[in-house]
């Protein structure tokens, strides 16, 4: 099996586990804390990942670029071993600044203690990218952490029926992941020195990164705006519903995840030797096997939206089927695009895509501020989908006129129309009375083996797919 099918197999695995395991913690929590109380957590959850994001100085993106290129091992152990000091100290201080300023978000203090492990965290799992080390991510952060999360949150519901203390139940599950990377990675440590550290090019190395600081933080704060706002707007139960619809909607991004965690470094490494051809046949065939695995998943959100939620977590969230079906469409939209992002960074064009970033958080911001004001979650929706859809046409417009890369071929246009196609027989099957009286999962698992038949009959998938894995590995 080679390196890309093993990789992918393991980074899917974790993946998988990781969704399963979220959902289950999710229900038992809406089940536990109700809808209200469920979507404080959430928040607190939040706030850490926006803290943790001013914590990384946008290290957690440059450095995988930066282990891919560099060819001596002492020079990615110091590279590993700056990163995780510097970051440390900031999110130190991150903390620090906002615990004195805790009476704005009215958090748990384990939530705020958090920010430290889960900066390192995100380090780590940068680190794991650029090694090609899929089975630690995997493993680590996935399947045992999750493990954790959710045998820490049973120990608590049967010991403590208070939910007073719960945050330290996210605090201790963050801790044991952090605690099993960092023994994980503790043989790339070394001891810095000035010389040590000029053979790494360090200016080289925050010139890149700055800007990317800058774009970390825009997105973070774009993909949460729309939770800041509704909790000063809305009430916590509406607050509640939109948090169940977003992790929802937001399972077609982490399609990004896995194949994120080979293509940058991969990508970097192929610009860096000159192979911008080669890149944009990978991209190619990439974004295409995104786009059908977001449809896959897209679609049983469009059918089968209101039994979701009551699948997931009670008949209490049904209500906000619609609303999940707006996110849905904007992460597929989002995600079929392919690698807009990443191909900026991997081409070393890190200024660019923070001002489109900067660009389309403005415009975001102000989307959100009317669409919440008007329309509440709905009105939230609205305004990621458009947002999305301006920020990823404006960075495939940046890569084709300043960079003459193109993210689409053929093959990506041929696919999208093979998707409409199944789309309009799937659409027409389900006016037939029958589908009404077979459950949903049932109606759902003919629904995608009718997709991939369709896909295979016309040849979107054929044995050039197969090709470019061996290619890839």
């Amino acid at each position: 099996m080679n390196n890309i099918i093993k990789g992918s197999f393991l980074i899917t695995l974790g993946t998988l586990y990781k969704i399963i395991f979220s959902l289950i913690i999710d229900k038992y929590l809406a089940l536990e804390l109700g809808v209200e109380k469920f979507g404080e957590y959430k928040f607190g959850i939040t706030i850490v990942v926006i803290l943790s994001t001013f914590s990384t100085l946008g290290l957690s993106s440059s450095i995988v670029r930066f282990i891919a290129i560099q060819q001596l091992q002492f020079q990615r152990k110091v590279l590993i071993s700056f990163s995780l000091g510097i970051v440390l100290l900031m999110s130190l201080l991150v903390t620090v600044i906002a615990l004195a300023f805790n009476p704005i978000f009215n958090l748990d203090t384990p939530f705020l203690l958090a920010t430290i492990l889960f900066s390192l965290n995100l380090i780590y799992n940068a680190v794991f990218s650029a090694l090609q080390k899929p089975g630690l991510k995997a493993w680590i952060n996935d399947i045992f952490g999750y493990t954790f999360y959710l045998g820490f949150l049973w120990m608590y519901f049967q010991l403590d029926n208070s939910n007073n203390y719960i945050s330290y139940v996210y605090l201790g599950f963050v801790g044991v992941t952090f605690l099993i990377n960092s023994i994980s990675v503790r043989k790339f440590y070394v001891k810095l020195s000035k010389e040590s550290l000029s053979k790494i090019e360090l200016k080289k190395y925050f010139d890149y990164s700055t800007p990317l600081y800058g774009v970390s933080i825009l997105i973070v704060l774009s993909t949460h705006l729309d939770k800041l706002i509704l909790n000063h707007f809305v009430s916590d139960e509406q607050l509640g519903l939109y948090y169940a619809v977003f992790n929802i909607s937001n399972l077609l991004p982490l399609i990004l995840t896995i194949l994120i965690f080979f293509y940058l470094p991969k990508a970097s490494r192929f610009i860096e030797d000159g192979k911008l051809e080669k890149t944009m046949i990978v991209n190619s065939f990439l974004s295409k096997w995104m786009m059908i695995l977001a449809t896959m998943l897209f679609g049983i959100i469009i059918y089968y939206s209101q039994e979701l939620l009551l699948l997931l977590y009670s008949s209490s969230f049904k209500e906000a089927h619609f609303v999940l079906k707006v996110l849905a469409f904007a992460q597929w939209i989002n995600v079929s695009l392919g690698f807009t992002g990443q191909n900026l960074l991997a081409l070393g064009d890190s200024k660019r895509q923070f001002y489109i970033r900067l660009i389309s958080f403005v415009l975001g911001s102000l989307l959100l501020y009317v669409g919440v004001v008007f329309l509440d979650n709905l009105g939230a929706a609205i305004s990621i989908l458009i947002t999305l859809i301006f920020s990823n046409i404006f960075q495939i417009v940046v890569l084709r006129f300043k960079h003459n890369f193109k993210s689409y071929r053929l093959q990506n246009w041929y696919t999208i129309c093979t998707i409409f196609l199944t789309g309009i027989i799937i659409h027409f099957m389900h006016k037939l009375s029958y589908f009404g009286t077979i459950h949903f999962l049932i109606s759902a698992l003919i629904d995608l083996m009718i997709f991939l038949l369709v896909l295979i009959v016309t040849k979107t998938l054929n044995k050039k797919d197969l090709r470019m894995l061996r290619i890839i590995g």
